[in-house]
């Protein structure tokens, strides 16, 4: 599985310009559909749609490429882990808190 990973890491960087570009824009797009729900559950203060593009931002290229083929993305309680510990690094909970409330 991880060479597998690395070889989509490859092929999205390998790619020249906007096809590099559209693998890794449609790889977040499916990425933040898998950890919706997750963020929902770990942050339900938070609007859910910036705090899910937060978490993504806190994502490193081979995170947000591999994430949707992997064993990790099908378990919710590793999903949640994923949640939190994007959630703790560097930079991400500025962004967090700009997320804004849920609205009510």
């Amino acid at each position: 599985m991880r060479i597998a990973g690395v070889g989509i890491v490859v092929i999205a960087f390998g790619l020249q310009g906007c096809a590099g570009a559209l693998v890794y824009g449609e790889s977040r797009k499916v990425t933040g559909d898998v950890l919706a729900p997750a963020v929902a559950l770990e942050l339900p203060a938070l609007a859910q749609e910036p705090a899910t593009t937060c978490i993504i931002k806190g994502m490193t290229v081979v995170e947000v490429l591999q994430l949707p083929n992997s064993a990790r993305a099908k378990d919710a309680a590793q999903m949640r882990a994923l949640v939190r510990e994007v959630a703790a690094r560097p930079g991400v909970a500025e962004c967090l808190t700009a997320a804004g409330p849920v609205a009510g």
